[in-house]
């Protein structure tokens, strides 16, 4: 795997702030899934750009803002909510030659390590595994601040974009389709997290 300067899914990662005038749970923050979204883009055939996203995500993070490397993240994925708007080519990525949802049904992220990079920018290294292998990769997540919404509580909101090499993971494809599949794959999450 490679190390992200910008890799699909999957996944993955995430981290948010936390007011240090709110509490914190000691298991962190859950994400609120109707304000955020993971995304992922592919090259088909060298020219054409394939956009997908997965619907069933969440996982739980803490961040401590006085003493960042007490940050964590546990992040999951379910491989069968992968939405590209071609119900064929869902099925198809669902199956053996892709994420083998039957024997793999999630992908998932856990920090290892949390580094503040500077103000609003953090490094987040930790461990991706899709279809049963587990790499180490490494996302800087950018913290968008605290948005307070009357009526609808108050948010926090993340982003991080990162790039894996699907070939590491196994997700390799038929012998016809494969090789037509860029095998970097470009991930987006924008992520808020509501308490």
């Amino acid at each position: 795997m490679r190390r992200t300067a910008s890799s699909f899914v999957f996944l993955v990662l995430v981290l948010s702030s936390v007011s240090l005038a709110a509490p914190v749970p000691s298991q962190g923050w859950p994400i609120d899934r109707a304000h955020s979204r993971v995304t992922f883009t592919v090259t088909k055939w060298g020219f054409a750009e394939v956009e997908g996203r997965f619907l069933d995500f969440g996982g739980n993070l803490f961040y401590d803002a006085a003493h960042p490397e007490r940050s964590h993240v546990d992040w999951r994925v379910r491989i069968a909510s992968v939405e590209t708007g071609a119900p064929n080519r869902d099925k198809s990525l669902q199956g053996p030659e892709y994420f083998d949802a039957s024997k793999h049904p999630e992908m998932r992220f856990v920090s290892d390590q949390v580094r503040q990079l500077r103000a609003g920018q953090l490094e987040v290294l930790g461990r991706l595994t899709i279809r049963g292998r587990t790499r180490p990769v490494t996302v800087q997540v950018a913290l968008g601040g605290i948005h307070v919404v009357p009526g609808e509580g108050t948010f926090e909101i993340f982003q991080t974009e990162f790039t894996v090499n699907r070939h590491d993971y196994g997700v390799v494809g038929g012998s016809v389709l494969g090789p037509a599949i860029s095998r970097d794959v470009h991930v987006k999450i924008i992520g808020a997290v509501n308490h």
